[in-house]
């Protein structure tokens, strides 16, 4: 697929993203998966779903695919179009081989996730993006499992009145590796692509 520009693409995912009081509504899409060994209870990991509601965790690629892990939120305006931009670029630069990259969505908000279509979200910036979200306690897990740190900001009384934090880095590691090389999210598409040239 030819590589389109940065900006292109921060303008899609931007537009995206504020279509959340539209209530665009979510959209499947197909994705290979399979499955390897499991990975110990101790080790990295994720037990979540895409919008079509199949079940993926680190087994679910293949064991010599590089993933690109970022855990964010499709209703996120600015530092996950970013980082995920930046991802995006650096995979386009690594030609036919970007092939055997992996990159990974995970949205921590999953009752906004709802209200957008996280497909279009992430195919906006490459169409091997793989959105994942699941339950609460799902994602808890998840995070934990990746010492990424998920908070809550509760405005008012309204249910609807709150706002996530970013604490994220870039995760990139071979599905078969036991620990994730973590980078963090403001990383130059030039240090992004250098760790997943690495792991290849």
């Amino acid at each position: 697929m030819p590589a389109r520009s940065a900006p292109l693409r921060r303008v899609v995912a931007s537009g995206l993203g504020a279509a959340v009081a539209a209530g665009v509504a979510a959209a499947a899409y197909t994705a290979g998966v399979n499955r390897p060994t499991p990975r110990g209870a101790d080790l990295e990991n994720f037990h979540l779903v895409d919008p079509a509601g199949r079940a993926y965790s680190i087994e679910s690629f293949p064991p010599d695919s590089v993933l690109v892990i970022y855990f964010g939120y499709t209703t996120c305006l600015r530092a996950c179009p970013v980082a995920l931009d930046s991802i995006a670029e650096a995979i386009d630069r690594l030609g036919t081989r970007g092939a055997a990259v992996r990159p990974v969505f995970i949205d921590m908000d999953p009752e906004r996730a709802a209200l957008v279509s996280m497909p279009l979200f992430v195919q906006s910036f490459g169409e091997n993006f793989r959105g994942l979200t699941g339950s609460p306690e799902a994602i808890d897990q998840a995070a934990k499992a990746f010492n990424v740190v998920v908070r809550r900001i509760q405005f008012s009384a309204d249910p609807t009145d709150y706002a996530m934090t970013h604490a994220s880095p870039i995760f990139v590691m071979r599905a078969s590796d036991p620990h994730p090389l973590s980078l963090p999210a403001s990383s130059s598409p030039d240090a992004i692509e250098g760790a997943i040239r690495d792991a290849l």
